[in-house]
């Protein structure tokens, strides 16, 4: 894939699975051997699949602010800017009703016309803080 083409198929593909909550997202993007160095995600479609539905769940509200798409060669990096209501339970924790904002960069190496490697870099301690996980209390 060109890099132009690459953009658009994870913006799509980000567009898909969390704005329109489309877990047939993961069917037309994620390949069959796709692989996350993400340890809160198990290997191929159905842990793919998994971890986003985990976030429609608990936060059905999820919406990504794309901020910047980069792509060379086979890979896409994409830094995005989430928002969501904790409404529901999430990795073990039950709703909050607390509002909660995060950012991400993401790594995604394509094969074959699908992703099938990903690396990330999650802001998890301002969810953490926000949800009391630290004992920290915020507004």
């Amino acid at each position: 894939m060109d890099s132009d083409t690459i953009k658009a198929r994870m913006v799509e593909f980000r567009r898909r699975l969390y704005v329109d909550r489309d877990l047939g997202a993961v069917d037309d993007f994620i390949h069959p051997d796709f692989r996350s160095h993400n340890t809160l995600l198990e290997p191929g479609k159905a842990g793919y699949r998994a971890f986003a539905a985990g976030f429609h769940e608990g936060m059905p509200d999820l919406r990504p602010d794309i901020r910047h798409v980069l792509a060379e060669r086979d890979r896409v990096v994409t830094f995005i800017h989430w928002q969501a209501t904790h409404t529901g339970p999430f990795r073990g924790m039950p709703a909050t009703g607390k509002s909660i904002t995060f950012e991400t960069a993401d790594i995604f190496r394509a094969q074959d016309g699908l992703f099938i490697e990903h690396w990330d870099i999650v802001d998890r301690l301002s969810v953490a803080t926000t949800l009391g996980l630290f004992g920290v209390r915020t507004a």
